[in-house]
């Protein structure tokens, strides 16, 4: 009986893949390289990468790379920074209230952390852009019938996180190819969702023990 090796790459070898810069098949080498993350939040250092040998774009991550890029996207997401537009904290903070009138502004990471590990569980990457498409339409009705601009105002949402939040976050973010602010734009929609549009009361009755014990 042969005995199957992994397959382990090194810096020189040569593959074929689809580069997104050049639009074509190309010829890429690998080497090592700084790979910025797809949303400019961090990057992964020195990894195995295969490179276009036209462009230099990075067009081939091996599957030995896999562990140091998401230790690095892991680290990266001690905290969660992102400005968003001012009415998706204001949806948030609304659906909060929703729930429980005891619930303030520091129960957001509670509120967004349930949703980023139930969604990283349900792969429904399909769903959070619809909710996400169904909120920007909805909003912009609301405009319209008001005659009103829409609001340029922005606020910043900064949390500390653990890394079992962490690593839910970063499912989502491998998973829906988003970057972290259009996926927190999709989650806060998600909840609007349920919590206004639906009333889902399963989903309602487990955020209400949430906050329960937090506060």
């Amino acid at each position: 009986m042969s005995i199957q090796i992994m397959q382990i790459y090194f810096e020189g070898d040569t593959g074929r893949a689809l580069c997104e810069h050049c639009q074509a098949l190309v010829a890429f080498v690998y080497g090592r390289r700084d790979v910025p993350f797809s949303d400019g939040e961090g990057q992964a250092r020195d990894i195995l990468v295969g490179v276009c040998s036209g462009c230099e774009t990075v067009v081939a991550i091996p599957p030995q790379s896999t562990p140091a890029i998401r230790d690095a996207r892991k680290q990266q997401l001690k905290s969660i920074e992102a400005r968003l537009p001012a009415v998706y904290l204001d949806v948030l903070d609304a659906a909060m209230h929703e729930v429980s009138s005891d619930a303030g502004v520091n129960l957001r990471k509670i509120f967004l952390g349930y949703y980023f590990q139930a969604l990283a569980q349900a792969d429904d990457a399909a769903g959070l852009r619809a909710a996400h498409e169904e909120f920007v339409l909805a909003l912009d009705e609301q405009l319209r019938q008001r005659a009103l601009a829409a609001p340029a105002a922005t606020r910043r949402l900064s949390m500390k996180i653990n890394p079992h939040i962490a690593e839910d976050f970063l499912a989502l973010l491998q998973r829906t190819r988003m970057s972290q602010t259009e996926l927190l734009k999709s989650v806060i929609a998600r909840i609007r969702t349920d919590v206004h549009e639906v009333r889902n009361p399963q989903v309602i009755g487990e955020l209400r023990k949430l906050v329960y014990l937090a506060v």
